[in-house]
């Protein structure tokens, strides 16, 4: 059959009105979202159980804002606001036995009572907002020996290269930490290797139990004198930190028969060394 450009030219067009996404907005699927809207069922509700409307919940919100429905948003349950999914940074599976095994009530009454030197508590000072460098904060629990640590992220390596650099400060005298179950805390491979290393026992507090650690998040508000919440850790040395924890360490205390923490450690760590 011969070329005929007349009629290559209509077959074109016919093809081109049937090119690009088709229109889901289309009369029919408005409506019968608008009228099970009325009947007050949910965006949810209709996308998951309506099965001729063939759109997710999103693309009902967005017809709704953008008039396409004509539906007062003020009119659902919520008046338009959409639920938020709570983000806690990526989750670690860890079993259940590596808590259970490092619970707070497994340790030592010694510990409790705070009768025996070498148990710490641990805790992180963050940055503002945005900013990742950190502070590893650690006291000693019997003379409230102070110290903290900066590093350059809130990770569990970090974390766990904060603790080693504290058991090499003091060899002697790291014999347990205490701390909550943050992230930085529960990396199980470098927390069995600390444990197994150096022989200082790792003990989880109870979730959303803060007092637990209550001397460590103490000296943490006691540390926010020097660095308010706002602070950029980034733009702070190591030298400026230990100033500060030097100050808190070098304050006489009640609980101490007014002592320092640092007269307390030094003679503790005396005796053992």
């Amino acid at each position: 059959m011969p070329y005929q450009a007349s009629s290559a030219q209509n077959i074109a067009k016919l093809r081109k009105k049937n090119c690009g996404v088709t229109k889901k907005a289309t009369i029919h699927n408005t409506k019968t979202i608008l009228k099970y809207l009325n009947l007050k069922y949910s965006p949810e509700q209709i996308a998951h159980s309506v099965k001729i409307v063939k759109v997710c919940t999103s693309t009902i919100y967005n017809w709704i804002y953008s008039k396409t429905i004509d539906f007062n948003i003020k009119k659902l349950r919520r008046h338009g606001k959409r639920y938020k999914v709570k983000s806690s940074g990526s989750k670690i599976r860890i079993d259940r036995a590596f808590f259970e095994n490092r619970t707070i009530d497994l340790r030592p009454e010694a510990v409790q009572i705070r009768t025996e030197f070498g148990h710490w508590e641990a805790d992180t000072v963050v940055s503002k907002r945005g900013i990742s460098t950190c502070l590893a904060t650690f006291i000693e629990r019997k003379t409230r020996q102070y110290v903290a640590i900066k590093l350059p992220n809130k990770t569990g390596r970090a974390m766990m290269a904060a603790i080693k650099k504290l058991i090499e400060m003091y060899p002697q005298g790291v014999k347990s930490i205490t701390c909550d179950r943050g992230t930085e805390f529960v990396n199980q491979f470098q927390v069995g290797l600390i444990e197994d290393t150096f022989g200082c026992k790792i003990y989880y507090a109870n979730p959303y139990a803060p007092h637990e650690r209550g001397s460590n998040e103490n000296h943490n508000g006691l540390l926010r004198e020097y660095f308010p919440k706002l602070f950029n850790f980034k733009n702070v040395s190591q030298r400026i930190v230990d100033n500060a924890v030097e100050n808190l360490n070098t304050r006489p205390r009640k609980i101490l028969n007014w002592k320092t923490p640092a007269q307390k450690f030094k003679l503790e760590y005396a005796r053992i060394t």
